[in-house]
């Protein structure tokens, strides 16, 4: 298999039977080579968040450390009483800081970095070190109140494309750091993104309209729309909760070449969220969810950069292109949620549905169509081509059930168990073509059509023993089940192996979990944590041979990779509650990695050694009078535990996107203006340097990736009536520096020959305006 393209890098058609797109096309240049802790608030500036309403009754041995309410142990309670490290923005925050996408808001959380694919809805998210580079599958989940977002699989392209949700009336967003096996499941062996929605409001109409105007340098003007709707529709007993937003996001990067074009990665996102809310009577709720999103870029927010960081089209931001790449990502979501409190338990029944699809194009540079078209005729090619590119579709329909029954907090036991069901289908159509030169039409050398199920099942729960008011001790489990299939029909002229095949596989995880927490007073908590996650296991092409001849190396099945984490934390409140502390260590072993690996023209997965990372976390807050001082850090060791002289990684390599250093500092002032309630802040992001790949990988040459430091500023009133306008300057010393690449085996491969290597840089300085009118 080959790993050609942005869309196809690591999915079904990548697990072609001997070289996809492009066996011949990677082979040739590989060739020529051979020959030549929770804080008490979040580390933005802080605003009051929105209380939130607990589903049982606080007995009186809880120590309420903090007001935030979160959901990372599946109820909701104070995010200081939660024994691990839990991170949680308001969407106000947000709104305040003019950070619209996720590759905004997650660099604003030390240990946590979204690997750009080209821009939004393209990417994936590392946290504490969790990453291979060059992914199978996520690491790190994403939820959507209860529901997963996204495929799980590589058959999904669940590493390349993740869903970037428009900020629709989000309350907050939960950031839950290390393994969450036994909770949430498989890919979250890094952590889980949670968004957590406003839910309908049965006791009065409310609406409110915004609109947000901002313009970026080497870019242009961009604009949000955005309105919500709350309607009773039984007084205090059943509503309704709408929103829509419409957002424009001026281009930054230049199409040169024959496609020339400024701002050609201009995006438009649409949304709309619909939310039904019944309480028949105090133990029983009913919530019916239905959100549509679209995305649609013109063109990858990546520049051609040679491996040394150096622009090689005429500008950091220019890229040469033969054919234009639009890309359009569209979500689904229909979800159902039942509660009924028993009184010894409360059970909640959550199904789920959802139509994940992303189309993208991406034009192949001018080193590979130089190469087909001198060796077309050889290949039986008989038209000269005036570009090369690949058109894919990949289509997720992604169908859960959860039931779980949850106990209500007890003076000696608490707990939880439930049953997951997960199915997946995905339908994927890829193309390698090109537009003839002298006659009219295309050539197509490559059509492959895939289609894939994933079947999940799984049994988990947890006790708590309250041994003592202030001693807890907690275990949990969940044992999984999949099964999978996968097949596919191919045919081409530069077709590895042309007809299809069909292969399937069943497999089994388990993972565990104990904590055990103290807290000697209403002021203090220590817990110490173990923990573990993992990948399924999966499928690939069978991989008899290889242009080259038999590849000894090749299955067509690879295993499931599983960590294990070791932590502790400190989490307190000093000085009246003015300083506020989150600390916290951990201890990281991973085994027997899911690595790609390129060998005679190919690339397949394979489980290849170990790794180990260890990290500290830390959060303060310190509050007096008018100001807010915060300062969250983390510093990361992630690396290699084995050398693989195959393709080049040596022990002790870091694992890339992991900087050993990252923080964020803030300070906000409120104040009166004119007797209105005003603020006024700064924040500075930093980190050290990364790498985008292993040092030393032969077929994936690896690209440095500086440190930086983004200062943010921001100001805002509160006006008559709850109007709120807040005015902000991102990155408002108009840095530049190189913040993700594109991870496509076959790019790179190019570039370690002269070619280009795209890469994303830091967003030019964005200066912007926001306006929040309620009604009520």
């Amino acid at each position: 298999m080959l790993e050609c393209v942005r869309g196809s890098r690591r999915l079904p058609l990548s697990l072609g039977r001997a070289c996809l797109a492009g066996a011949w096309l990677a082979l040739l240049p590989w060739s020529l080579h051979a020959q030549a802790v929770d804080p008490a608030a979040p580390p933005l500036p802080t605003t009051t968040p929105v209380p939130a309403k607990s589903t049982t009754s606080p007995p009186k041995r809880v120590v309420t450390l903090g007001e935030v309410i979160v959901s990372a142990n599946r109820r909701r309670e104070p995010s200081r009483e939660v024994p691990m490290h839990v991170d949680e923005v308001s969407g106000e925050q947000l709104q305040q800081l003019g950070a619209r996408t996720l590759n905004d808001y997650v660099s604003y959380q030390p240990g946590v970095f979204l690997a750009s694919q080209g821009g939004p809805g393209q990417g994936e998210l590392v946290m504490r070190g969790v990453s291979t580079g060059n992914q199978t599958s996520p690491t790190v989940s994403v939820y959507m109140d209860d529901v997963p977002i996204g495929g799980s699989t590589v058959y999904a392209a669940s590493a390349t494309f993740l869903i970037d949700p428009a900020l629709m009336d989000v309350d907050h967003i939960e950031f839950l750091y290390g393994p969450q096996g036994t909770l949430y499941g498989a890919g979250s062996m890094g952590g889980l993104v949670k968004y957590v929605t406003r839910q309908p409001d049965a006791s009065a109409v409310s609406a409110s309209v915004g609109t947000d105007i901002s313009h970026t340098e080497h870019g242009g003007m961009n604009y949000t729309e955005r309105g919500m709707l709350n309607v009773p529709l039984v007084k205090d007993v059943a509503a309704l909760r709408l929103n829509v937003l419409d957002e424009h996001t001026a281009g930054v990067y230049n199409a040169v070449g024959p496609e020339a074009a400024g701002g050609a990665d201009r995006s438009h996102t649409q949304g709309i969220r619909a939310q039904l809310q019944v309480d028949p009577t105090d133990k029983l709720s009913f919530n019916l969810s239905a959100m549509a999103q679209r995305l649609a870029a013109d063109g990858l927010s990546m520049a051609d950069y040679n491996l040394q960081g150096q622009p090689i089209s005429g500008g950091p931001y220019n890229r040469e292109l033969n054919h234009r790449e639009p890309f359009t990502q569209t979500l689904q979501l229909y979800s159902f949620r039942a509660s009924y409190d028993f009184g010894g338990a409360t059970l909640d029944w959550i199904s789920a549905y959802q139509d994940f699809q992303n189309r993208s194009v991406q034009d192949y540079p001018n080193g590979f169509l130089d190469l087909l078209n001198a060796l077309g005729p050889a290949l039986g090619i008989d038209q000269q081509l005036s570009n090369l590119y690949v058109d894919s579709v990949y289509d997720v329909h992604k169908a859960t059930q959860e039931i779980r029954f949850t106990s209500p907090k007890g003076d000696s036991f608490d707990w939880l168990a439930g049953l997951w069901f997960n199915r997946e289908d995905v339908w994927a159509h890829y193309s390698l073509l090109g537009d003839n030169l002298s006659a009219p039409g295309k050539t197509y050398l490559i059509e492959q059509n895939t289609g894939s199920r994933f079947e999940e099942y799984a049994g988990y729960g947890d006790l708590t023993w309250h041994l003592t008011p202030s001693f807890d001790l907690a275990a949990g489990a969940r044992v999984n089940g999949d099964t999978q299939r996968l097949a596919s029909q191919e045919q081409g002229p530069v077709a590895g192996s042309p007809g299809g095949f069909r292969i399937s596989r069943t497999g089994s995880d388990t993972t565990e979990m104990i904590t055990a927490s103290y807290r000697p007073d209403t002021t203090h908590s220590y817990y110490a944590r173990v923990s573990t996650g993992y990948r399924p296991g999966g499928l690939q092409a069978p991989l008899l041979s290889s242009v080259l001849g038999p590849v000894p190396t090749a299955s067509d099945t690879f295993g499931s990779d599983k960590l294990t984490s070791y932590e502790i934390g400190y989490k307190g409140s000093h000085l009246d509650g003015h300083l506020n502390i989150g600390v916290d260590a951990y201890d990281i072993e991973w085994h027997n990695l899911q690595l790609f690996t390129y060998t005679l023209g190919n690339t397949i997965i394979q489980n290849a050694g170990d790794a180990r990372i260890g990290g500290l976390e830390g959060q303060l807050t310190y509050t007096t009078g008018p100001w807010s001082l915060n300062a969250a850090g983390a510093y990361t060791d992630a690396r290699t535990l084995q050398s693989d002289p195959a393709i080049g990684i040596r022990e002790g390599a870091p694992l890339p996107y992991s900087a050993k250093a990252t923080a964020t500092l803030s300070a906000r002032y409120q104040f009166e203006l004119a007797g209105h309630g005003a603020y006024a802040g700064a924040t500075e992001r930093l980190s050290t340097s990364r790498h985008a790949g292993f040092a030393g990988d032969n077929s994936d040459p690896d690209f440095h990736l500086p440190g930086f430091g983004l200062l943010d500023l921001n100001t805002g009133i509160t006006l008559d009536h709850g109007m709120t306008v807040d005015v902000y300057v991102r990155n408002a010393l108009n840095r530049r520096v190189a913040i993700g690449t594109l991870n496509a085996q076959s790019i790179n491969f190019l570039a370690a020959l002269g070619g280009p290597m795209l890469v994303q840089q830091s967003t030019p300085r964005t200066i912007g305006v926001s306006f929040n009118v309620p009604f009520h």
